[in-house]
């Protein structure tokens, strides 16, 4: 963020930095206290970078996924199977039920935050962290 911030300061014309973080980083889980640790660290960055920022017109948000499927689930769910002595394609199982959505995300799911971060409709908004997650973290 360091380097696409001080380009944007260099060229002046302001800009819009959106960082992705996780749900995982609101909150600890077991298991994966350094997945979780680091993008807490990102919701913080955040925070202290938009703070820093906006002096500059520049507006740092981020957003906050939740569980997005996708093939690196395969390994996911086998660590776990391995760390919690569950079969495999369980611990997928019990996280999707965990989902108020009823289903993991998606990337397309992400993309209209992302978009609405991006453009001039969230000028006035900075140092947020999004949750699109399908309901699992409110805040």
């Amino acid at each position: 963020m360091q380097a696409a911030a001080c380009q944007m300061i260099k060229q002046g014309h302001g800009g819009k930095i959106i960082d992705m973080a996780s749900q995982a980083g609101r909150r600890g889980e077991s298991l994966v206290l350094v997945y979780c640790a680091t993008n807490a660290a990102v919701i913080s960055m955040t925070q202290s970078a938009g703070l820093d920022l906006i002096k500059h017109g520049i507006n740092v948000n981020a957003i906050a996924p939740g569980v997005v499927d996708g093939a690196h689930w395969e390994h996911v769910d086998a660590m776990f199977a391995k760390l919690e002595g569950k079969a495999l394609g369980q611990k997928r199982k019990e996280v999707e039920a965990d989902v108020p959505a009823g289903r993991f995300a998606v990337p397309g799911d992400l993309t209209g935050m992302a978009v609405f971060l991006a453009s001039s409709e969230s000028d006035y908004i900075l140092s947020q962290t999004y949750n699109v997650d399908g309901g699992q973290w409110m805040s």
